[in-house]
């Protein structure tokens, strides 16, 4: 109910914002234009039902926002929603003179405001105040453009009409700013530019006027307070009233708290681990849904928005959206969609539906591991797998990735689910060299720990793949098999034989534009396949 409410009160701002930026743009016509317009397009505003629906849109949209803003249990968001909320933050500020000046004048003082008018006292008495007007239409008009940006982006046909839609977001303002500048030199033309501002002023009741004008600082300072608000409560709430008790276990080993109340997708933020969420957590997209494996019977039971949009994915049973769920005890989840899903893949029933497409495989195993579990005690053995995999994991994620699965030692990971195959393949040697790296800073680390130096062995192979959602119903996760998939493993055992921390095959090479000429060329014959398998075996990552 909330989410609807939100999205009917900034529609309606949206839509007067938008008449009012139209309405500037006859600026580049003529004033009398502007007046003109002015009856046809914001006539309904200022009507008794017009006004009251307008006041009562931008109460409840500024209200929605500040209860959301300290019902939040983490302040980690992405880009847009930052942008989002600081430019609502903000807007309030901008608009309360503009208000008070215009609007309010109207009714309480008397002045009959023409756009003559309005353009002098801006462009000439106060110059900041234009300024600050400017400053304000793009302020609106962003957050308006972000709000809908999140709200449509899960439609089908929003992919289509993306383009006509930005290239109207931009025209627009830029219209609408141009026709107050050409209204500005207008006004400046006159001969007597402060004119409309006299005529009116003699039939103003000033002290009105001069009792609106001290309303400003006290109205601002309500904002600011108002605006304040839910960052200093959530600092009280906390510090003084929450309490950490359940952990959220995901399928590397790491074990993330949960802070009271909080849902799983704002403690895994909260943890800077990413996680899709193409609506920024409105229950819409389904990008964020997770398997549930561990305590999904302590759930409470999905709400309407929740369970409509399972509804609508046909998740299986065990299924649900991170950005719902509240853990009241330790639980288990593995994500269904990599981070860097879109809303497309929201729309995919499931997770993604299984299809062949070219994507590069990359597996890396610890060398040595049955001797590290000789000479450490079990206990110390995962905790060093546990750093191991964190480690990996990161990697992966840094350099766009998706952590399909592991194997003990080691862990298989996929680049170019989201992104062109080629731009992939150069990402999965990106996301090689990452790892060996971290191998070294985690040697450096556990160095009293370790009984020798963590060695692995990475192997890359770029080809056609079966990619989907796999798994027994209860515990999918996105994987992919196939031929060119045993080849990748291949090349990652050859590691051993050759000595070399990354094996890559020639297709990978080709797939990334690789400069091979410094690299050695060999070739190994694979079960199941008639031709062998050109590679390069890496023992310096300079060659690269």
């Amino acid at each position: 109910m909330t989410n609807r409410l939100r999205a009917i009160s900034g529609s309606i701002l949206f839509a007067f914002l938008t008449c009012h930026l139209l309405n500037h743009a006859f600026g580049l016509q003529s004033l009398d234009a502007m007046d003109a317009t002015h009856t046809v397009l914001m006539e309904i505003w200022r009507t008794m039902p017009g006004s009251a629906l307008l006041g009562a849109a931008f109460f409840t949209h500024y209200g929605i926002a500040l209860a959301k803003t300290y019902r939040r249990r983490s302040l980690a968001m992405s880009r847009w929603e930052i942008l989002q909320l600081v430019t609502g933050l903000i807007f309030p500020f901008l608009i309360v003179e503009h208000i008070l000046g215009t609007r309010v004048a109207e009714e309480l003082a008397g002045l009959k405001l023409s756009y003559a008018f309005v353009v002098a006292a801006l462009w000439v008495v106060q110059p900041i105040s234009g300024i600050l007007q400017v400053v304000a239409v793009i302020v609106g008009w962003t957050h308006g453009c972000v709000g809908l940006h999140f709200w449509l982006r899960t439609t089908t046909w929003y992919e289509r009409a993306r383009r006509p839609l930005i290239f109207a977001a931009i025209v627009l303002p830029v219209l609408s700013l141009s026709g107050f500048v050409s209204a500005g030199f207008q006004v400046l033309s006159m001969d007597e530019p402060l004119n409309a501002i006299r005529i009116a002023l003699e039939n103003a009741h000033l002290d009105m006027a001069a009792s609106i004008t001290a309303l400003l600082f006290p109205i601002l300072g309500v904002i600011a307070v108002l605006s304040i608000l839910p960052f200093a409560a959530r600092i009280i709430r906390d510090r003084v009233f929450s309490r950490t008790k359940v952990l959220l276990k995901v399928p590397d080993g790491a074990e993330i708290p949960v802070p009271e109340g909080a849902t799983a997708l704002e403690a895994l933020r909260a943890a800077g681990r990413p996680h899709a969420a193409v609506c920024g957590g409105r229950g819409r997209c389904t990008t964020c849904r997770v398997r549930v494996l561990i305590g999904a019977d302590l759930l409470a039971e999905p709400e309407p928005l929740e369970a409509t949009a399972l509804k609508r994915i046909k998740a299986l049973e065990g299924v649900r959206l991170a950005c719902q769920i509240r853990p009241r005890a330790d639980l288990g989840i593995s994500p269904l969609l990599p981070p860097t899903a879109d809303a497309r893949d929201g729309r995919r029933p499931g997770g993604l539906e299984g299809e062949e497409r070219n994507i590069t495989c990359l597996f890396i195993d610890i060398r040595g591991s049955t001797r590290l579990g000789e000479e450490k005690l079990p206990f110390d053995v995962l905790f060093i797998l546990n750093q191991f995999f964190s480690e990996m994991s990161r990697a992966i994620e840094e350099t766009g990735g998706h952590y399909a699965q592991f194997n003990g030692d080691g862990l298989m990971a996929l680049y170019g689910l989201d992104s062109a195959p080629e731009a992939g393949a150069r990402a999965a040697v990106e996301g090689a060299k990452a790892m060996l790296a971290r191998v070294e800073r985690l040697n450096r680390g556990l160095d009293t720990e370790l009984p020798f130096p963590l060695r692995v062995g990475i192997g890359l192979h770029f080809g056609e793949a079966i990619v989907g959602a796999m798994g027994p119903p209860k515990a999918q996760i996105t994987s992919a098999i196939g031929d060119n998939i045993n080849i990748a493993a291949r090349l990652e055992s050859l590691t051993k034989e050759y000595d070399a921390p990354l094996i890559l095959s020639h297709e990978l090479a080709a797939a990334a534009g690789l400069d091979t000429g410094a690299l050695t060329r060999a070739e190994v014959p694979v079960r199941g396949r008639a031709a062998p398998v050109t590679f390069y075996a890496v023992k310096d990552l300079a060659a690269l």
